[in-house]
């Protein structure tokens, strides 16, 4: 049977989406770790035992902070030309993902660039290393050629300069056992699965960015270059066929499924109002099935509310619950994609957020999140409630919202903007949610977000940045991973 669009094809086979994908997993990650075959000459059997014994304590941390989640190749000790040479062609043989250089005495550059040469489009981390933290006032000329690879470091970053490769990499410092140092590889790591993981991606789109929102416009170009994922445009249709195909007994079984909604306050909603939203959440769910979506997002307002009757909310706290596939709405993709990322590196369903009104007292902001959220992020069950929706874009009867404020903590906030002089650019910053007394009866979930500097400067500096009227929350400080991931990108960082 010869292939046929995902636009058309009844069959469930498509030759415009994979039909059999098998997302990357582990990432390779090559180890670099060297000792210089000239100082072993001059302290012969002792100088070699104690790298070896360095060594293993690092190799060990390595293993015990990312050996799980990757695959390490590890060649063993560097000390000669032709070791640089073997282990470079490994590393290439095994198209490593990441590479880790580590030396453990001084090396000449002729040696670290023979396997360097092999990977140069590798993202790179370097880790500075010494086997204490402080300065040994007792300690011989060969312990200090043991902790000499700073000279070959700020020798080697010098040549990268002069021969113009590996712009952009990573720089860890710590002593062999200390913890700091491989949790910042673990940061990194983290962020170049996140960029893996984006460029794997399918979002789909039901609709178009709300007409008048000029900062959601996207080139789906520019997205699928910059930050990875692929947007694919579903068609109304296609949500209309499963949605007339979907049958009472269906809607009613699945009821059943989502009762955890009953543990939840309402306040005059019905049950016509319900089992639309969950004829709507059903569809949904095939929908992104069929399509093999990874996330996806539609256009509410007058385009799917008037078609469905009801607002589809439901569908996106479901969603949001699960924590696994990430969904928003307005045609808001590049806030999406910052779902993704903020999913991926906590496991959390971040909220989908616009900026609100502003309290010098509280120094804070009021941040709604367009009347869904994950109910996980509530303050306790009793401060959620079900409620109508406040704003009638052409739903029958009186829409669904839920409302709660959400639980206090630290918090990153995070989107992207397209910018025509600077490329893409990433916000990055953080703050505290506020702890409330009761949520903000405004039949929406919101937040009470403090900046860590005083609010209207805070304010001045996203408007003067030019930044997007959502922002996309989740509780944690993952302001690092985002800066790592903004360079894996090639795009600006802009850190408030």
């Amino acid at each position: 049977m010869a292939a046929e669009s995902f636009e058309v094809s009844k069959s469930g086979d498509y030759g415009d989406l994979l039909n059999k994908h098998s997302k990357k997993e582990k990432l390779i990650v090559g180890v670099y770790t060297s000792g210089w075959y000239e100082y072993y000459r001059m302290y012969p059997g002792t100088l070699e035992n104690f790298v070896k014994s360095d060594v293993e304590i690092v190799i060990s941390n390595l293993r015990k902070y990312i050996g799980e989640e990757s695959e390490i190749i590890y060649p063993g000790i560097i000390s000669t030309l032709d070791d640089a040479d073997n282990a470079g062609k490994l590393f290439k043989e095994k198209n490593i993902d990441l590479m880790i250089l580590i030396l453990f005495t001084y090396t000449s550059d002729v040696i670290t660039l023979q396997c360097l040469r092999y990977i140069e489009k590798t993202p790179l981390i370097i880790f500075l290393r010494q086997s204490h933290k402080d300065i040994d006032f007792n300690s011989n000329y060969e312990q200090t050629l043991r902790n000499s690879a700073m000279i070959s470091l700020s020798q080697i970053t010098g040549t990268f300069r002069k021969m113009g490769i590996f712009d952009n990499f990573e720089v860890v410092i710590g002593a062999d056992f200390e913890a700091e140092p491989y949790i910042k590889i673990k940061k990194y790591f983290n962020a170049l699965k996140v960029y893996h993981y984006l460029r794997e991606l399918n979002i789909g789109i039901i609709g178009h960015v709300y007409r008048g929102m000029f900062d959601h416009e996207f080139d789906r170009t520019s997205i699928t270059g910059s930050l990875g994922p692929q947007v694919i445009d579903i068609q109304i249709s296609h949500f209309l066929d499963i949605w007339d195909s979907t049958g009472d007994l269906e809607v009613n079984n699945f009821l059943n499924e989502v009762s955890w909604i009953n543990d939840f306050g309402f306040k005059n909603i019905g049950k016509d109002e319900i089992f639309k939203e969950c004829k709507f959440a059903l569809t949904y769910g095939k929908l992104i099935k069929k399509f093999r979506l990874d996330a996806a997002c539609y256009l509410g307002q007058h385009f799917v509310e008037v078609k469905t009757g009801c607002t589809g909310y439901l569908s996106n706290i479901i969603f949001a619950k699960e924590k696994k596939i990430m969904t928003n709405t307005e045609g808001d993709i590049n806030g999406l994609i910052m779902m993704c990322i903020m999913n991926k590196l906590t496991g959390q369903s971040p909220l989908f957020s616009e900026w609100g009104e502003f309290g010098e007292k509280e120094n804070a902001m009021m941040m709604m999140m367009h009347g869904y959220g994950d109910p996980d992020l509530a303050k306790n069950k009793e401060y959620i409630k079900i409620t109508p929706t406040p704003e009638d874009w052409g739903h029958t009867g009186t829409g669904f919202s839920m409302e709660y404020t959400a639980k206090p903590g630290l918090v990153t906030v995070g989107h992207f903007i397209d910018d025509k002089k600077l490329g893409w650019r990433m916000l990055i910053t953080k703050g505290e949610a506020l702890d409330v007394e009761k949520s903000i009866p405004c039949e929406d979930v919101t937040m009470i977000f403090k900046p860590k500097i005083p609010i209207k400067e805070f304010i001045r500096k996203i408007l003067i940045m030019g930044f997007d009227h959502h922002a996309i929350i989740c509780y944690g400080d993952i302001t690092e991973e985002l800066e790592y991931i903004a360079d894996l990108m090639g795009i600006t960082k802009n850190y408030i």
